[in-house]
């Protein structure tokens, strides 16, 4: 087995290309997790509709149309199981949507602009990696 294929899949759905380029190249050059991306939420949910991740990175730059792939996602409609581990991005979260993101149980909010290390963080709790064995 390879070391790619012992990481998850974390779906990345982000507008921002900077943004996006970021963190995949974090992810790549941490091996953190295997990263997808998708530029819109649109997109993205095809994405989830037919592939399989463990995670979502999700960007509520399209903040209606998120909270509704949320929903739909803990509803059980998309491929993937319906309690993974889900981190938003926002640029703002005012007290109605903190708690709609408790609702869709949301593990984790990085309010942009946020410190690349914010997001390793996040990525390393939310999907830790096995430890290797040294003998």
């Amino acid at each position: 087995m390879s070391a790619a294929a012992g990481r998850p899949q974390v779906l990345l759905i982000e507008p921002d290309g900077l943004v996006r380029g970021t963190v995949a190249s974090v992810c790549r050059e941490l091996q953190l997790v295997r990263l997808q991306q998708a530029t819109s939420i649109a997109q993205g949910e095809k994405w989830m509709q037919s592939n399989v991740d463990h995670g979502l990175l999700l960007s509520l730059a399209e903040r209606d149309a998120a909270l509704a792939l949320l929903t739909r996602l803990r509803a059980g409609e998309l491929r993937c199981e319906a309690d993974i581990p889900v981190a938003v991005m926002a640029a703002s979260a005012d007290a109605e949507l903190v708690v709609r993101l408790k609702e869709l149980d949301v593990r984790r909010l990085l309010l942009q602009p946020f410190r690349l290390r914010d997001v390793v963080h996040t990525l390393e709790q939310l999907w830790p990696m096995p430890e290797i064995l040294v003998a």
